[in-house]
């Protein structure tokens, strides 16, 4: 039994998200098995944006022995031959880090359910052409409009930009929204969140680069919503 719910997970990844530079060879990943009596294996591998496992990104090990309590690292590597140049150069490109942990064998006598845990990491591979500066932050160009009564994320820039919060103020949440939004770059993604003519204020809060949540207040009028 597979269950992807990456807090109930005796291996855990020490990040939420991972940004991989185009001039980076390799990144490493920290691994952790919390339990603390069991080993576990660790199975890694990266899949494209359609969820098919790729060859452009590699993980290794793809499987290793984690001791209980113990840490240990995956390698994320660009694969020989320069494959990520046939990627667009122009914005990132999204990508699935995959952790499963397999527990170890018990006897056939006892009555065990064992459940294979499964973590999954959003991976944006960043071209040159559009690495950020420090203290940049893209995300805030991000323009919020009505359809039809429902909010409308509208990106123009080259990032992928995660919507975590959508609501009136920092208390509560636009009615129909009820989980994070992730909108592609240069692309518009319509919610089934309700986002109300009369509203003049909207909160909106975007996951940055280091998975922190970062809320800003939006000004509305009738059609739109900006910073």
């Amino acid at each position: 039994m597979v269950w992807s719910t990456s807090g109930l997970a005796a291996i855990n990844v020490d990040r939420t998200r991972i940004i991989m530079d185009s001039k980076q060879k390799s990144l490493s990943v920290v691994l952790t098995n919390e339990n603390k009596r069991t080993p576990y294996l660790a199975q890694s591998w990266v899949e494209d944006d359609k969820g098919k496992r790729t060859d452009l990104l590699l993980a290794l090990p793809p499987l290793q022995r984690i001791d209980p309590g113990k840490k240990s690292q995956v390698r994320i590597l660009q694969a020989p031959g320069g494959g990520t140049k046939s990627l667009p150069q122009d914005r990132e490109s999204l990508f699935w880090f995959n952790v499963r942990e397999i527990p170890p064998e018990v006897s056939s006598d006892e009555n065990v359910l064992q459940l294979a845990m499964q973590s999954q990491l959003k991976l944006f591979y960043r071209p040159a052409s559009v690495r950020k500066a420090d203290g940049d932050t893209p995300e805030t160009r991000l323009v919020v409009t009505r359809d039809d009564g429902h909010a409308v994320l509208k990106n123009p820039t080259p990032y992928y930009i995660t919507v975590a919060w959508l609501g009136p103020d920092r208390k509560y949440l636009l009615r129909g929204f009820n989980e994070p939004s992730m909108v592609a770059p240069f692309s518009s993604l319509i919610l089934k969140a309700e986002l109300p003519v009369s509203l003049r204020s909207l909160s909106v809060g975007y996951i940055d680069d280091y998975g922190g949540l970062r809320i800003n207040t939006y000004r509305c009028d009738t059609t739109h919503c900006v910073l």
